[in-house]
């Protein structure tokens, strides 16, 4: 089940993969010294023709069942996993494209930072969409006969390419995202450790490296959760949370209320067993910019409770 905007990006991302194709053959066709090279043989080897026809059919499939869909939100599509990996393949080459549109808007010099950050953010969505979400998140995409070029209208772009110039589509990337000025971090530790790493990620092109980001972020709750308990006894990440605000015995009361109070203490294990533990025991490649920020508002959020929470003082 997909909502209607995904198929419809989908449907737009298969007509560019096609477009592709056809900008191929066209120029070859038009060009008698290469097209004396590309023997019968040659072009069936090449199949350009085929996958040509296999993207337009499955274009017209996927137009049919959500038409058959009427207006609603959802369109229910049962797909097989290699049509799942040539989807993902011709969607994130169409982002690709997406970005160098982008990078080319950011180029001009009266283009406003709401319509970046509104582009940032839905390139993010979408990346992340068909990079790591459902169906899409364990299908290796497939090799894709058409990986790189200018799609049609590259004569439109503000600062069009250079003569015999190449753009890789697949490893195109944004600047930085204008974004940081979109969430408050407050506590001061997490924002001189913190974003100064992720700017400097950001400028350097390293989304990569975000989920360091991400951990150090996590040391700084850990080592906060130590120092207000007292704990010197080696006890980490789970440990220190059941320390701080197990009902029972709370080192720190968030609330009166024992449901609340448990509440709190799922925050932080979910914090630590969930974010922690993924930046801790694993690389976790291209974490998007925005997410990084929120998870750095949310262990920011997690600070001032522990700030704003009642020390209870051990009994004597």
């Amino acid at each position: 089940m997909f909502e209607r905007e995904t198929i419809e990006f989908v449907l737009r991302a298969i007509d560019f993969y096609v477009s592709l194709l056809g900008d191929e053959s066209r120029e070859l066709a038009e060009d008698p010294d290469l097209a004396s090279l590309i023997t019968d043989d040659t072009r069936r080897e090449l199949g350009l023709g085929r996958d040509k026809e296999r993207a337009n059919r499955l274009r017209q499939w996927i137009k049919s069942k959500s038409e058959e869909s009427g207006d609603s939100y959802h369109v229910d599509i049962s797909m097989s996993h290699g049509t799942v990996r040539f989807i993902k393949a011709v969607s994130l080459l169409y982002l690709a494209k997406l970005k160098t549109k982008r990078n080319r808007l950011a180029s001009r010099p009266n283009v406003t930072t709401s319509t970046l950050s509104a582009l940032d953010r839905e390139i993010s969505r979408k990346e992340e969409l068909f990079s790591s979400s459902g169906v899409f998140k364990n299908a290796s995409p497939v090799q894709l006969l058409a990986e790189y070029g200018e799609a049609p209208g590259a004569e439109e772009a503000v600062t069009p390419p250079q003569p015999n110039e190449e753009i890789a589509l697949l490893t195109a990337s944004r600047p930085r995202p204008v974004l940081v000025g979109s969430i408050e971090i407050l506590d001061h530790e997490l924002r001189r450790r913190c974003l100064d790493l992720f700017n400097q990620f950001q400028e350097a092109g390293q989304s990569e490296r975000n989920d360091t980001v991400v951990s150090e972020a996590s040391r700084i709750l850990e080592s906060r959760l130590r120092a207000v308990t007292g704990c010197t006894d080696g006890s980490t990440g789970k440990q220190l949370v059941t320390l701080a605000f197990n009902a029972q015995k709370a080192k720190l009361r968030v609330s009166s209320v024992p449901s609340e109070q448990e509440a709190a203490q799922l925050l932080f294990m979910g914090t630590f067993g969930f974010i922690r533990n993924q930046v801790q025991h694993k690389l976790l490649g291209s974490l998007p910019a925005e997410r990084t920020l929120q998870i750095l508002g949310w262990i920011d959020y997690l600070l001032a409770v522990i700030e704003q929470a009642e020390r209870v003082a051990d009994s004597p």
